[in-house]
C-alpha cells in the first residue's frame, strides 16, 4: 500500500513538472522594454513564435518598435549584434501616427548571441534618453 502512494505522489509530481516545462516553452519567444518616461517600446524576439505585439506569430531573431503616445515623439528600436557599440538593426515608427508598430526587421543571428536592444525616443535628428535591455540571440 504504501508503494502505491509513492508512486502516485511521483506520478502526480511528474506530470505537474511537465506541465511547467510545456508552459514554459509555449510562452512568448521574446520580451518588450519600455521607452523611458513611456510612450513606447521596443521588442526583441529571439525566437520564431507568438508576437510579443500580439500579431500572432514573429519571426526570430527580430525587433520592432511601438509607439503608444501621440505626445510628438517616435521609437526606434536599435540592435547591436556581439554588443560591440555596432548598431546592426533599426526600425522606427518615425514618419506614422500613434499608436503604430514598425514591422519586424530580421535576419538569422548564430544562437547564444549577445546582442543589446536600444529603444530611443526620437523627433527629427534628436534622440532622448535612450535605454537598452540585454538579451541573447
Amino acid at each position: 500500500m504504501k508503494l502505491s502512494k509513492v508512486r502516485a505522489a511521483s506520478i502526480t509530481l511528474c506530470a505537474f513538472a511537465l506541465g511547467l516545462v510545456t508552459a514554459n516553452s509555449a510562452s512568448a519567444a521574446g520580451w518588450t522594454y519600455g521607452a523611458y518616461e513611456g510612450g513606447g517600446y521596443g521588442v526583441w524576439n529571439y525566437d520564431p513564435g507568438p508576437d510579443p505585439i500580439g500579431y500572432g506569430d514573429a519571426p526570430g531573431d527580430a525587433i520592432a518598435a511601438c509607439d503608444t503616445a501621440a505626445d510628438g515623439w517616435g521609437i526606434e528600436v536599435r540592435l547591436d549584434i556581439n554588443r560591440d557599440g555596432h548598431i546592426d538593426r533599426t526600425v522606427s515608427t518615425r514618419g506614422h501616427s500613434s499608436p503604430y508598430c514598425s514591422g519586424y526587421a530580421t535576419g538569422d543571428i548564430v544562437e547564444g548571441t549577445p546582442v543589446k536592444v536600444w529603444v530611443v525616443k526620437v523627433n527629427g535628428s534628436t534622440d532622448y534618453h535612450p535605454v537598452y535591455k540585454n538579451g541573447n540571440a
